[in-house]
Formats: structure tokens, C-alpha cells, sequence
């Protein structure tokens, strides 16, 4: 598709324009210019009055509803001949003096450049039309590429891995064993790679969440407990008593893993590691924040976007990040990353405060939320697509 008009297009204009109500405002002002055009060939002495209101009344229904070029050239040149006639026959009766008749030229000089004006906004409006449309399929192409290529390397990823697999029983040999270690390691990396492309394709669909009530504080302290327990670092959390809001929680808990995992693969032992949940601004915040060696600043524009690392670290796939803000963005948010207070990064996601239940509730409403607050989370569940 061509983002420029050609030429038949451009003659077309947009005849569209003025929707459902477009037949209605094309009898109004068919109606109109008879009314005027009779009030100018009645008001001896006062036929300019009429005449420029005529022109208005154009004027604003072309600004409405821009006719094609053929149709706006026949009404144009209709509406010229006949108030130019009225014009010259009361000057031809003594009624008009000669200089008024300077009127007709001057008009429809005006309204000209107007109604180019409105062509070329209509043109302009098209291209951009056409352009985001080929932006759409060009998300929709690149969405597709990622679910199938994830599908695709899934099966002979899995064939690999047993083959290795089956390799390390069979063989005692070290150099074997440690060649066929680091190739099952690179398959696994790999493994991961593909569930990641696949996941964050699967959620820049349109109906990819699963959306209820979530307490978001017992998630995020969960989340900050699982953490701690298996990986040692100075741990501290940041988290309200509770926080209900609409969301998908399994997406929410993976995207959390995901930054805590990045923060880890970051710092070492000694570092503060920090979880956070919290009101801020109007927004839901969930990050983390540590006392490792930061982000660059030129490279803050980049954390979120795909198979994008660090030149600090080279392992990991680039695409943790990367799941973390196609969440974030779900849910209405987008990803965050900054300097952190503590010496580091600040990495994490921002959600819109439309997100947080009207009211917070206890545990059993979790067994039938839909009962009192329905509409509301119905309401929130739609904008959040």
C-alpha cells in the first residue's frame, strides 16, 4: 500500500466525510442557497448581505464534508453563476453600484484557497491513515513471526536436548561430558529464549489477559519471599498492608521474576536488593531497585527493547526486559528504569491507577468478586485491553 495518493485519489477527495449525516447537510445547505439566492434577488440595494452569507454557509459545509473534487467544482461554479447573475442584474437595473461587482470575483478567490486549504488536510489525514495502517500490519507481521519462529524452535530444541541428554549417560569421557554440558546449557538458554518470544507475542494480543482481582501487596511480598529465600542478598521490601486491582496475575508474577532475576544477574552478595510496591503520582508502581553498578545513562532509552544487553553483562537472552514492559503495556502501564537512591538501577512497571479495585477487600471476596464490584472490574478489564 503507498502512503502517497495518486492522482484519481486525489481528484476523489473524500466524499465521506461528513458520515451519516452527510445527505442531510448537503440538503440543508441545498435548501439554504435557494433561500439566499431569492433573498438577493428580492432585497434590491441589500443583495450583498445574502451573498456573502452564501459563501459562509459553503465555506462551513465544506470544512464539514468535502465533496469530490468533480461535485465541489459543479456546486462552486453553479453558486458563482448564479449570484454572480443576480449581482449584475440589479447593477444592469441601477440597483448595485459597479464597484460591488468586484464581489464576484473576489468570493469565490476566497473560497478557492479555503477549499484547497481542506483538500490538502484531506489528503494529509489519508496519509496518515495509510500509514498507520501499514504500521498495524507491519506489529501484526512481527508478532506473527515471533509466535511461529517460538513454536517452530520448540520441537527441535526439545530432539536436541535428548540427544545431549542421552550423550552425557553414555559417555565417561571428560572432554565429552564438559563439550556436551556447555551445549546443553546453550540449549536450555535457547529453550528459554523461545518461551520468552513466545510469551511476549502471546501478550500483545488483544485478549491475552486473564483479568481478576489481584491483591497486587501479596504478590509483590510472595514474589520478594521466594527471592529471598533461595538467593543471598541484602533483601528489603517496600509494600502496603494490601492493594487490590484488575489485573492478570500469573503475567504480573512473571514480569515481576523477571526483574528480580535481571537485578540479580547484576549484583553480588553484599548489594541491597530492594522490592517495591506503591502508590505514586496516580500510578501502581512495582520495581526493584539495588546498589549494583546501575544502568549508563545513554542506555536507559534501551533496557525494554528486544535482545537488548548490556555492554556490562553479555549473558541472559535480552528479552526478560523486553516481557516486563509487553506486560506493563497490557495492562495500560509501561515499562520504568532510572537511577536507583541506592546507587543503581530502578527497573520495574507503572500501571494506571484505573487498574485498582474501587473498593480493597479481604480474601473471600477473592471466591466471588464479580458479585459486588462486577461492572467496575467488567469496566476496567476493557480499558486495560
Amino acid at each position: 500500500m503507498s502512503a502517497t495518493p495518486s492522482p484519481s485519489e486525489l481528484s476523489r477527495g473524500s466524499g465521506e466525510s461528513g458520515g451519516r449525516w452527510g445527505l442531510a447537510v448537503d440538503i440543508a445547505f441545498a435548501a439554504t442557497t435557494v433561500l439566499l439566492l431569492w433573498a438577493m434577488f428580492v432585497l434590491q440595494g441589500l443583495e450583498t448581505v445574502p451573498y456573502h452569507l452564501l459563501f459562509v454557509c459553503f465555506a462551513a459545509v465544506y470544512g464539514y464534508r468535502a465533496w469530490p473534487l468533480p461535485i465541489t467544482v459543479g456546486v462552486l461554479g453553479s453558486v458563482i453563476a448564479s449570484t454572480g447573475g443576480v449581482l449584475i442584474w440589479h447593477w444592469h437595473d441601477g440597483d448595485l453600484p459597479a464597484d460591488e461587482l468586484f464581489e464576484i470575483g473576489l468570493m469565490p478567490l476566497i473560497l478557492g484557497a479555503m477549499i484547497w486549504h481542506a483538500r490538502r488536510r484531506v489528503v494529509a489525514l489519508r496519509q496518515v491513515e495509510q500509514l498507520a495502517q501499514q504500521e498495524r500490519e507491519a506489529r501484526v507481521r512481527e508478532h506473527e513471526f515471533a509466535r511461529d519462529t517460538s513454536h517452530a524452535l520448540r520441537t527441535p530444541l526439545t530432539i536436541a536436548r535428548g540427544h545431549v541428554e542421552l550423550l552425557l549417560e553414555a559417555t565417561t569421557d571428560h572432554t565429552v561430558r564438559a563439550d556436551a554440558a556447555v551445549a546443553l546449557a546453550e540449549l536450555d538458554r535457547l529453550d528459554r529464549m523461545a518461551s520468552r518470544l513466545l510469551a511476549i507475542a502471546q501478550l500483545e494480543r488483544p485478549d491475552a489477559l486473564s483479568m481478576k482481582p489481584v491483591d497486587l501487596a501479596a504478590l509483590v511480598r510472595e514474589t520478594h519471599l521466594r527471592w529471598a529465600a533461595s538467593v543471598a542478598r541484602a533483601w528489603t521490601l517496600e509494600c502496603p498492608q494490601t492493594l487490590w486491582a484488575c489485573a492478570d496475575e500469573d503475567v504480573l508474577r512473571a514480569a515481576l521474576d523477571a526483574v528480580i532475576e535481571n537485578a540479580v544477574k547484576v549484583t553480588d552478595i553484599d548489594d541491597t536488593l530492594q522490592v517495591l510496591c506503591r502508590l505514586d503520582d496516580g500510578w501502581v508502581v512495582v520495581a526493584v531497585e539495588d546498589s549494583g553498578p546501575g544502568i549508563a545513562e545513554p542506555d536507559l532509552p534501551f533496557v525494554f527493547q528486544r535482545f537488548w544487553r548490556s555492554t556490562k553483562r553479555r549473558d541472559g537472552s535480552g528479552l526478560g526486559l523486553a516481557y516486563v514492559r509487553a506486560a506493563a503495556e497490557a495492562h495500560g502501564g509501561l515499562g520504568v528504569a532510572a537511577r536507583s537512591e541506592l546507587g543503581g538501577a530502578f527497573v520495574g512497571a507503572r500501571f494506571p491507577h484505573e487498574i485498582l479495585l474501587p473498593v480493597q477487600v479481604g480474601p473471600a471476596f477473592a471466591a466471588d468478586a464479580r458479585g459486588s464490584v462486577g461492572a467496575d472490574v467488567d469496566d476496567v478489564q476493557m480499558r486495560a485491553r
